[in-house]
């Protein structure tokens, strides 16, 4: 879940599902040549990121998107 309250689904086949205020946007997310995230979202959007652990007490909680160009984070916290 991200502060604003979308979340995000990423699914082993390469889909991801993107909810924002009850609107489901579908994509597709890889590693690039270059190892780093990256997703595309029709018809011509395409983002590379940076991943980083969010780690609170010892506990994985979560992924950081930093991204490439832009340098603008996105925090995505798992639910669970």
């Amino acid at each position: 879940m991200f502060a604003d309250g979308a979340t995000q689904v990423f699914e082993a086949n390469g889909r991801t599902t993107y909810v924002e205020n009850g609107r489901p946007t579908r994509g597709e997310w890889y590693v690039d040549d270059d190892g780093h995230f990256a997703s595309f979202w029709p018809p011509n959007y395409r983002a590379h990121y940076n991943l980083h652990w969010m780690v609170e007490d010892g506990a994985i909680v979560g992924l950081r998107f930093t991204e490439l160009g832009r340098g603008s984070t996105f925090d995505g916290r798992y639910r669970v």
